[in-house]
């Protein structure tokens, strides 16, 4: 397959470029080869010294020459080209063997490492799971990306007492059968099976499997928890209904939890305060004494200026621009003038806002005209001499800023504006 001619074609590269002597010692597995390797990983010069060996992706094709490694604890032999486990001697201290990625066909000679607790055996070309009963104390289990497809390929499993951990993802089971193999796990916790047509083919599949194993913790991508196990067994029994009914149950006994630590974080605060207020000499009460002088009392809101208020008064009593939103209050005013039987005077609106600028402008330059009108009339009286009245230093004033006032609005009504701020003419 594809991969078998990566491994190849990466032996084959390997060996190239590093000579006749590097290709022998990665196609062997002597005992040079095992020395030199402990030595690029910093690893004892004497082997059973040694409780772990790197033996991964140095494209071996057979075991040998680990007599010595007596005291391995972790073998890591992955991305080789093994086709068996043949060659592995006794190792009784071994725990976690790791053959993923090799071209093994059939598990076998496991009776020399019977103290196995872990096995990974995926992305190989198995075809049936056999020879692992030997290991008694086996916990788990990963062969994923193999090519386990009927019921009997997996059989074998049923004799793993011990086993916990159970990863046949990615494979092509599709026998709902292996359903009963499973069973007989006494203690499976958790199990994976997605990427297998099984999961289609067992209608209810999650709800199916929690019942079926009690002793399940974790299925696929995610745990089994005590309430969806209880939902579970509900929905075994008496079916939607049951389950319906099991899920407001739970959800009633969470809501009472809750309340419960509620009402007890409160007494343990009121409690608390009570006995604050007693180290300080204030009087009882199961309040926060550092809040006594705080007023529970709504906010008050500070009252409008008269101002607003005759202003908002005498602008209701005329109609609104249309086509334009008013503040609240002001409709609300009107609305009230309305059910008083006052009369609604139609507001005289200009068309547009520069229209309104502009018959401001006006109005501005013809109480200006009036106030020049009556300056001079003070400033130039019948006949002269001296006995003529004099304008005073105030009236002065006036007559020039009236004079700038009017300059200011007709310059602006030349460059377009429609408005004059006469704060600004100040």
């Amino acid at each position: 397959n594809l991969f078998d001619q990566s491994v190849i074609i990466f032996t084959a590269t390997w060996a190239t470029g590093r000579g006749n002597r590097d290709a022998t010692m990665c196609a062997c597995m002597t005992k040079e080869a095992l020395l030199e390797i402990c030595k690029q990983n910093q690893l004892y010069r004497t082997p059973s010294l040694n409780d772990k060996l790197y033996l991964n992706f140095k494209g071996f094709s057979q075991i040998a020459c680990l007599e010595d490694y007596v005291n391995l604890k972790a073998l890591f032999l992955e991305g080789n080209v093994l086709e068996s486990l043949e060659g592995l001697p006794p190792l009784k201290e071994l725990k976690c063997l790791y053959v993923q990625q090799n071209c093994i066909y059939k598990i076998s000679n496991l009776q020399a490492v019977e103290n196995l607790d872990t096995l990974n055996i995926s992305n190989n070309q198995l075809t049936h799971l056999d020879g692992l009963s030997c290991c008694k104390n086996l916990r788990t289990l990963i062969a994923t990306h193999n090519h386990l497809a009927t019921l009997e390929s997996v059989e074998h499993l049923a004799e793993c007492k011990s086993l916990q951990t159970l990863d046949l993802q990615n494979n092509q089971l599709s026998d709902p059968a292996i359903l009963d193999v499973l069973k007989q796990i006494c203690d499976l916790r958790c199990l994976y099976l997605k990427g297998n047509p099984v999961v289609s083919n067992i209608r209810n599949y999650r709800k199916v499997i929690i019942t079926s194993i009690p002793t399940l913790t974790y299925l696929d991508d995610r745990p089994v928890f005590d309430n969806e196990r209880k939902i579970a067994e509900a929905w075994l029994e008496g079916g939607l209904e049951a389950e319906r009914a099991m899920r407001n149950k739970l959800k009633e006994e969470e809501d009472n939890r809750n309340r419960k630590n509620h009402e007890f974080m409160m007494q343990m605060r009121a409690q608390g305060w009570r006995e604050r207020r007693e180290r300080l000499g204030l009087p009882e009460g199961e309040t926060d004494p550092a809040y006594d002088e705080l007023s529970d009392g709504e906010y008050e809101f500070e009252e409008e200026p008269q101002e607003l208020i005759d202003a908002r008064q005498r602008l209701a009593a005329y109609t609104g621009r249309p086509g334009e939103e008013e503040p609240e209050e002001l409709s609300r005013q009107r609305q009230q003038l309305a059910s008083d039987s006052k009369v609604i005077m139609e507001g005289q609106w200009c068309r547009t806002a520069e229209d309104d600028g502009c018959a401001y402008l006006e109005s501005v330059k013809a109480a200006q005209a009036e106030l020049n009108r009556s300056a001079i009339v003070l400033t130039q009286p019948k006949g002269s001499g001296p006995g003529t009245p004099r304008i005073d230093d105030a009236c002065q004033s006036e007559v020039e800023y009236g004079s700038r006032v009017v300059t200011a609005a007709a310059s602006c009504e030349r460059n377009g504006a429609t408005a004059v701020d006469l704060d600004e003419l100040d």
